[in-house]
């Protein structure tokens, strides 16, 4: 006995021929079937206006052609003979004119045999104006960020501050392209220099806690080793009350500006400290004098004695006592004035105001001067490049050369003159920027212990009453002064040399 199906059952799996053809016309798209010479076969019972501008009474028979532009139509034939041909579905996207217009049509093409496809046209004009729209915005908006002279940047408030998005100036500021910042190949806490992370943490947390922006200024390491000076400024981005999603913010590169504000700062205390040197020398040239005048005066009345009292030794040879006390005297007097004469000249040139200098004509000079003190102990071999001006104090620059020649001159003392030689160079540095003075010599050289304490004021190596000790000082302070760096390089038995790096003038 068969089951009897029940009478809703037979009634649903009946096939309704109205039924598809209703959906179809509520569509707002075209849909057509073709055959494989892109001729309309059969459509949907829907309006054709809204896809096509100026559609026929009836679409049967037509040809893509006969409906759409030429160059419209022919890029639909090629797609739906791809289609037949692959037995794959086909979308792309076309322009046709509407309503004096172009409205942009998504055409989704997919084969119902090898002769027959069913092609959906649907009118997506508000759709494409919209993605263009942020497309155009997007690119403002990336235009805008990347014309920034600073970083701009999303991140995430975690252990690594990890990039969701950073502009491409970043691989200006640390040498590493953005997206290895995006694609956590590296992060922003890599980067920033390890002594100075807890504090970059603590100072976010705390601004994020008051909901206030922060302010940073610390260091960046870049990928060739140097270091970079930073300010960035930022704030957090709340999803609730107290929901962090992210971290918004921009860095700049302040590194030419801290330069600059050492150098403002390093010629400010110059200038203190010239003012001091001055003061000093003049307070103790004054009593010098006096002492001086009070010595001349006791000779002279020394001299006066001794002839008085010729006969009598005991008082002779007392006065020849006294008289070569009086020479001990003077030649610590003598010490006194070399020390008032190199506080005088630092004085002079920590006051004095940089300028544009020819460096190489102005080296060449103050060798010549040099060379009456060096040439009795030793040869004076010189190697000067035509370089850029220097934007440096003239009187500066000369007290350096002159207390490195001689320091150079006593270090090869020991030497016969033939063995003995300094050589200096004047050349363009690998610096940026940068001239380089380089005075060598192969003297008796430095060990660490000495070297550690090379630019001491008041230390020397040399015996009591040869020397004052402030001809590195001096340097070290004038080179400073001048917006350069100066460093020392020695072997004990081998020599020295002295690297004196000045900046090159701006343009006039």
């Amino acid at each position: 006995m068969s089951a009897r199906k029940h009478p809703d059952t037979d009634a649903s799996e009946a096939a309704d021929p109205t039924c598809a053809s209703t959906i179809l016309a509520a569509l707002p798209d075209l849909v057509l079937e073709l055959d494989s010479r892109a001729t309309i076969r059969a459509h949907h019972t829907g309006s054709p206006t809204a896809v096509l501008a100026d559609p026929p009474e009836t679409l049967q028979d037509h040809t893509l052609r006969d409906l759409l532009p030429r160059a419209t139509a022919d890029r639909l034939q090629s797609a739906l003979t791809d289609a037949l041909t692959l037995q794959q579905n086909v979308t792309l996207e076309c322009f046709i004119p509407h309503e004096q217009n172009l409205a942009s049509i998504e055409a989704r093409i997919a084969p119902i045999s090898t002769e027959r496809a069913l092609i959906i046209l649907r009118d997506v004009t508000a759709a494409f104006r919209e993605r263009n729209n942020l497309r155009q915005s997007e690119q403002r908006f990336r235009a805008l960020v990347e014309n920034l002279p600073g970083v701009v940047y999303r991140c995430r408030m975690d252990e690594d501050w990890s990039a969701i998005f950073i502009s491409e100036r970043i691989e200006e500021l640390v040498g590493l392209p953005a997206i290895d910042f995006t694609e956590q190949r590296t992060s922003l806490e890599q980067v920033t220099h390890p002594e100075d992370r807890s504090d970059i943490r603590s100072e976010i947390t705390s601004a994020v806690a008051r909901h206030e922006p922060f302010d940073l200024h610390y260091r960046m390491i870049h990928a060739d080793g140097s270091i970079r000076h930073i300010w960035e400024r930022g704030r957090a981005v709340y999803a609730g009350v107290d929901q962090i999603t992210y971290l918004d913010g921009a860095i700049f590169d302040v590194t030419d500006l801290h330069r600059l504000r050492q150098r403002v700062l390093t010629s400010s205390k110059m200038a203190a400290v010239g003012s001091l040197a001055a003061g000093v020398a003049h307070e103790i040239n004054n009593p010098l004098a006096i002492v001086l005048a009070n010595l001349e005066f006791v000779t002279e009345e020394l001299v006066a004695i001794h002839q008085a009292y010729a006969a009598d030794h005991v008082v002779t040879e007392a006065v020849d006592d006294i008289q070569q006390a009086i020479i001990k005297v003077q030649t610590g007097i003598d010490r006194v004035r070399s020390i008032i004469d190199d506080l005088r000249s630092f004085s002079d040139a920590a006051q004095s105001r940089a300028e544009h200098l020819d460096m190489a004509r102005l080296t060449s000079w103050a060798l010549r001067r040099a060379e009456p003190r060096v040439l009795p102990v030793a040869r004076l071999i010189t190697h000067i490049d035509d370089v850029p001006q220097v934007w440096a104090s003239e009187i500066g620059v000369v007290q350096t050369i002159w207390n490195l020649i001689d320091n150079a001159a006593d270090a090869v003392s020991d030497l016969s003159p033939e063995n003995a030689r300094i050589d200096v160079t004047l050349k363009l540095s690998d610096r940026e920027d940068c001239v380089l003075l380089e005075i060598r010599d192969n003297g008796r050289g430095m060990g660490e212990d000495v070297l550690a304490r090379a630019f001491e004021p008041f230390f020397t190596t040399q015996g009591i009453g040869d020397g004052a000790g402030l001809g590195l000082f001096v340097c070290q302070g004038l080179v400073a002064g001048m917006g350069g760096d100066i460093s020392v390089e020695s072997t004990p038995g081998q020599g020295t040399r002295v690297r004196v790096f000045l900046p090159t003038a701006p343009a006039q």
